[in-house]
């Protein structure tokens, strides 16, 4: 059940039991903002997930600030949550930085998983980000009038299979857990499917000049398996029998007359079927990557993965730039198709630009125009059909993008071939460094879990951690030089 902090200031909080001196290193390290300046906005936030846990059954709940303070720090320096679980029982900072009492400094690794999957449950994923987000741009004063959008190619935490690498594990995963709550019908399935896919095999494993050979067996065996089992009561709503299925229908083409196996396949005992390889040409990229996390698609230039889309803003003046939004896109997918939907995103979170400044990828007439709508201006070179003739003079743009297709066409034209466009443009390339920096400093490259919506959490929680980082770092600054800082890396 929900219990909400006691607003009361304990007398006996951890910091009080530390020598003067080890408060004061506390204090002047990231501990002293981040209990004086985050902290409470974490209490404030804390009604909002009231939510999350029954109303009247069950023990109370950890405290929310706490719980959200561990899994903000925990991605502020790239830990696994015992690693993070463990500074929580033995660094004094965080002792000081989350103002309670000793006997209150103590989390379980299934709290932190429990409530993460309540996250994800009631479909609160994004709100930590969301609010603390928020509330650090008004504590700030960041200005939004500037803001620029890139993306980032992100891994989950699944290795990557070749096209026989993604039939055989498939395969094997099915077949480990059909042999675990059915053993009656691994047992009748025929032995050469058995020592090809079962576990322990390495049929996967083939040297080059044996893969095509191997991949027409293996598309052979996932049609065997799919008539045998495809009006199965049981096995039919198995999630992984429901991915041999899908690598069937992306994968193969079925034929008109069962086709037999060669003379020297390896399932030339077990019969003709009609099915044969699609052409690797002919498969689409978002197909099945690893039945281990289905939400993975592939980029021909980036690999298999995620995209990461991240708005930044990049106003002059702000004593510290803010990620205003992140969102996980399929790596399969065209950047040209979040422009506006990012944008949209931050209009409902009321932190519209004025410009948003992003690549070509991101760049079209249509784009321009629907952004315009909104009274936002994208600066972006144009794609390369509509690049400005370099031997013709274009006039300066007019200070407003039109709304229309066409108006929008000639305003970018004229935008990039003013004098003033590559200075202007030039903050683009910060966004290069904030994707480096939440993958170097907070782990974002490949993440430590699998499955869309466990991505999607690890990366508002890493994009979070990093806007808390940049406040800390300001906050720090601010400190008097005679209290001696400690900068925070």
């Amino acid at each position: 059940m929900f219990r909400a902090s006691d607003p009361e200031r304990r007398l006996s909080d951890a910091a009080g039991l530390m020598p003067p001196e080890k408060r004061e290193e506390c204090e002047r390290s990231w501990a002293g903002p981040f209990r004086q300046k985050a902290l409470p906005i974490l209490v404030r936030m804390e009604t909002s997930f009231a939510d999350l846990f029954d109303p009247d059954m069950g023990r109370p709940n950890r405290p929310i600030p706490l719980v959200l303070g561990v899994l903000i720090l925990k991605e502020m320096w790239d830990l696994t949550d015992n690693e993070a679980l463990e500074a929580l029982r033995f660094d004094t900072r965080w002792w000081y930085a989350f103002d309670l009492p000793l006997t209150e400094l103590s989390l379980s690794q299934k709290t932190l998983h429990n409530f993460r999957a309540k996250l994800i449950e009631k479909e609160k994923a994004r709100l930590p980000f969301r609010q603390l987000t928020d509330e650090l741009i008004g504590a700030l004063g960041v200005s939004m009038t500037r803001q620029r959008l890139d993306s980032t190619h992100v891994l989950s935490n699944f290795a990557v299979l070749t096209r026989l690498g993604v039939f055989c594990e498939t395969l094997r995963v099915f077949l480990h857990r059909l042999a675990k709550e059915h053993r009656d019908l691994y047992d009748s399935l025929p032995s050469g499917i058995l020592r090809r896919h079962g576990d322990g095999s390495h049929y996967g494993d083939a040297h080059r000049k044996e893969g095509p050979r191997r991949l027409a067996v293996v598309a052979r065996d996932v049609y065997r398996l799919v008539e045998r089992f495809g009006d199965h009561a049981v096995v039919k709503t198995m999630e992984e029998f429901a991915l041999v299925r899908r690598l069937l229908a992306e994968q193969c083409d079925l034929t008109q007359k069962p086709r037999s196996p060669k003379d020297d396949d390896d399932d030339r005992e077990d019969g003709a079927v009609p099915v044969e390889l699609k052409p690797a040409r002919d498969v689409k990229s978002d197909s099945l990557q690893t039945p281990h996390d289905p939400d993975v698609t592939y980029s021909g230039h980036k690999g298999k993965g995620y995209e990461v889309q991240v708005a930044e803003t990049c106003a002059e003046g702000n004593v510290a730039q803010m990620i205003t939004d992140v969102e996980v896109t399929p790596a399969c997918g065209s950047d040209a198709k979040a422009t506006v939907p990012m944008v949209e995103d931050l209009l409902k979170a009321g932190h519209k630009p004025d410009e948003m400044v992003a690549d070509t990828g991101y760049s079209s007439a249509q784009n321009a125009a629907d952004l315009a709508k909104s009274d936002v201006n994208l600066l972006a070179p144009c794609p390369a059909p509509a690049k400005p003739d370099p031997e013709k003079e274009y006039p300066p743009p007019a200070e407003k993008c039109p709304k229309d297709r066409e108006g929008a066409a000639e305003w970018q034209r004229n935008q990039e071939a003013s004098p003033s466009f590559s200075k202007r443009y030039a903050i683009r390339a910060g966004g290069e460094a904030t994707n480096s920096e939440v993958k170097r400093a907070h782990g974002m490259r490949k993440l430590r879990v699998r499955g869309g919506e466990r991505v999607k959490l690890a990366v508002y929680f890493k994009a979070l951690a990093c806007n808390v980082k940049r406040a800390l770092r300001w906050w720090l600054q601010c400190m008097q030089p005679a209290e001696g800082a400690v900068a925070l890396g």
